[in-house]
């Protein structure tokens, strides 16, 4: 039985929501126990990430590709397997497929990796993405109250009857006690 953690990285595993994603990006002090403990409860780790400020012009693709191929080198060497990372560098405006909380690279990870929607999470810190996202591919959603999560919790949860999660964590660490 496939079965995974689909992972928001900014404000959830490290950094701020909106922050860039730059060669000295720092996870939370709960990321690398986090992503060990998914594996061994035998979830893949997977990434799903919006990266506008590629599209923005903030940042060049090239230069997030070296920040985050430092950081997956970083996790591989901590002993921690990403099994996939989808980023999605588009702005909003663009309208594209990929950006969260549209369904697209969960269904291409779904379908990838034979993945089971019944025992797979979505983790993050935003309501408006990664819990809408769990809502729209049908998977488990935890709130992590990090990064964004506590306005998610207080300013969003008007909007929760679309999309409630399934738990409500204070961090990615904590967030494994419900999977």
């Amino acid at each position: 039985m496939n079965k995974a953690i689909f992972w928001d990285l900014l404000g959830t595993l490290g950094g701020a929501s909106r922050s860039l994603l730059t060669e000295d990006f720092q996870l939370f002090k709960q990321a690398i126990p986090a992503l060990r403990a998914a594996t061994q409860k035998g979830y893949l780790n997977i990434i799903v990430s919006n990266q506008s400020q590629i599209a923005h012009g903030l940042m060049s693709l090239e230069d997030f590709n070296a920040a985050f191929f430092k950081l997956l080198n970083f996790l591989h060497a901590q002993g921690v397997m990403i099994t996939g990372v989808y980023v999605c560098p588009h702005r909003t405006e663009d309208n594209c497929i990929c950006k969260k909380p549209q369904p697209y690279f969960i269904e291409q990870a779904i379908n990838t990796y034979q993945l089971k929607r019944q025992f797979s999470y979505v983790i993050g810190d935003s309501w408006a993405n990664d819990m809408v996202l769990a809502k729209n591919t049908g998977l488990n959603s935890i709130l992590v109250l990090t990064g964004e999560g506590v306005n998610s919790l207080m300013v969003a949860r008007e909007n929760w009857q679309d999309a409630q999660p399934t738990h409500i964590a204070k961090d990615c660490l904590d967030a494994l006690a419900y999977v």
